[in-house]
């Protein structure tokens, strides 16, 4: 009561210039706490402005962890192969082994294809090739050629890994071997590739393309029923599938229509378990690389009985592959089969690479 009763007799005009003497000291301390703030922002961005300038900016390592942006300017022509990668230093860049370099980061289209042969070691080669401090090459297969040609070549080369002044790229998908459409489209996006293939003894091939497609479909191995027309006549059902990639000479017949042979490297699946470094020193030799792949980058590990790449400080633990084997014993009947059925196609495919494989031995 006694406060409403002070304001009662207070004079209007008093009352109103109090209020308003009131609002404007409020509104000066914080426009006063405004401004300071602004003053100390300024000279923080300032300070960090000067550092930029000094350092010039500190390098980057790693090629992973650093998310990338392109701009609609970096994004190359079709008939351009190379594309540089925004936002990375100039002169320092890391490769998946984080091994530092001095070049600008690049994508490019690959200049070698390991084309197949399914399993014949594709997946142990590219890991052994990569050893190399002048190969770049993606993690997994890329299928661009084959069932990915529609989504284009700019689609393609972001796929593959960034790669450093003269290294070169190497991109492994198994399927074009076989693949109709491959050959052709290569030779018109990359006519100067250089094609690598893995082959091994087609007997041995197709048994384990066969068990490999049971494990995989959970089905039962049945090895005279599969291989052949009927067990009376013994004839080789060749419209199967892993009886025809083993067929080496036939789909051979569709690459060398677009391409010499001289572009052409057979590498020796049997052998590249036994002595890796033999059949890479080959490799290194074609793809005018530097000698440096040895055996002492390999050891062999009994207790799981696999050959291993050796690990060093730079890299994580060391990588195993295991060659592919026979789970399943076929009938000895069924391999004198195949490897007659296979005697002609196998003399024709020495023929046509000049070189001998000893299949037939």
């Amino acid at each position: 009561m006694f406060s409403c009763d002070v304001l009662r007799f207070w004079p209007r005009e008093q009352l109103i210039r109090k209020f308003f003497a009131a609002s404007l000291l409020l509104l000066m301390l914080f426009s006063i706490f405004l401004f300071g703030i602004l003053i100390s922002e300024n000279e923080r961005f300032s300070k960090e402005i000067e550092g930029n300038r000094e350092t010039n900016q500190e390098p980057y390592i790693g090629t992973k962890a650093k998310p990338r942006s392109l701009h609609q300017s970096d994004i190359p022509q079709e008939d351009s192969d190379i594309f540089y990668v925004d936002n990375e230093p100039k002169n320092v860049v890391a490769d998946d082994q984080l091994q530092i370099v001095t070049s600008h980061p690049v994508k490019k289209l690959p200049n070698v294809l390991i084309i197949g042969v399914k399993k014949s070691g594709t997946k142990a080669l590219v890991e052994f090739l990569k050893i190399h401090p002048d190969v770049s090459a993606p993690a997994n297969e890329i299928h661009y050629f084959s069932r990915n040609f529609h989504k284009g070549l700019d689609w393609y080369r972001r796929q593959m890994p960034v790669s450093i002044g003269n290294q070169i790229v190497i991109e492994r998908t198994r399927s074009y071997f076989v693949h109709k459409d491959a050959p052709l489209r290569i030779s018109l996006q990359i006519p100067n590739a250089r094609l690598i293939v893995v082959v091994r003894n087609p007997v041995l091939r197709s048994l384990l393309d066969y068990t490999s497609q049971c494990v995989r479909n959970k089905s039962k191995v049945s090895f005279l029923e599969n291989f052949f027309w009927n067990n009376i006549t013994g004839f080789i059902d060749m419209s199967r599938d892993f009886v025809q990639t083993s067929m080496y000479v036939k789909f051979m017949e569709n690459w060398l229509s677009y391409f010499k042979l001289e572009q052409f490297h057979f590498v020796n699946g049997d052998m590249l378990y036994k002595n890796p470094s033999l059949e890479l020193s080959k490799l290194e030799t074609f793809l005018n690389l530097r000698n440096m792949i040895s055996s002492d980058h390999f050891f062999y590990n009994t207790s799981i009985d696999a050959l291993c790449i050796k690990k060093y400080e730079c890299q994580g633990r060391s990588r195993c592959f295991t060659e592919n084997k026979l789970k399943y014993r076929p009938p000895s009947y069924l391999v004198r089969r195949l490897r007659d059925f296979f005697h002609p196609f196998n003399e024709k495919f020495y023929k046509q690479t000049k070189q001998h494989f000893s299949w037939n031995i």
